[in-house]
């Protein structure tokens, strides 16, 4: 039985989960800030070509198609940006940390089966002696030389 490895690999075990959540945490926070990105883009994008576009637009097209046209180009390049945030994968790093976590779980499960049969086998050296003690007892009485 070896606890100081098992030891080890918990304490590996836990410190990949924290690399991984913290990760993860990147991950989730740069794909809100490119979120955060695309709506500021879009409502700036909207405002401003959209004035610029709708007076150039508004003498061929009239006022209300022009409006049409200037919002849609709007929403498009918003739907860009989100896309390209929604497609954003995480680092290779988190390959690396789920490979090593993955190993210290297979590590772990090792130990935890070879403690169990350690003590499985101590369990039945320990029935040993429930048994030699009647046997012996048994023995002597029937060895004992009977009194005259």
């Amino acid at each position: 039985m070896n606890v100081d490895q098992l030891a080890r690999n918990l304490k590996i075990l836990l410190r990949t989960n924290t690399i991984i959540a913290e990760i993860h945490l990147r991950h989730v926070a740069a794909r809100v800030g490119l979120f955060a990105f695309a709506a500021l883009v879009a409502s700036f994008g909207v405002v401003m070509l959209g004035v610029a576009l709708f007076l150039a637009l508004e003498a061929s097209l009239g006022a209300i198609w022009a409006a049409v046209a200037v919002g849609a180009g709007g929403l498009v390049l918003a739907l860009i940006v989100a896309v390209v945030g929604a497609t954003l994968k995480p680092s290779r790093e988190l390959g690396l940390a789920n490979q090593v976590n993955q190993a210290a779980m297979d590590a772990v499960q090792a130990e935890v089966k070879a403690t169990s049969s350690n003590l499985s086998q101590f369990a039945s050296f320990a029935a040993v002696p429930g048994l030699v003690v009647p046997i012996l007892t048994f023995l002597l009485r029937a060895f004992r030389r009977p009194k005259a």
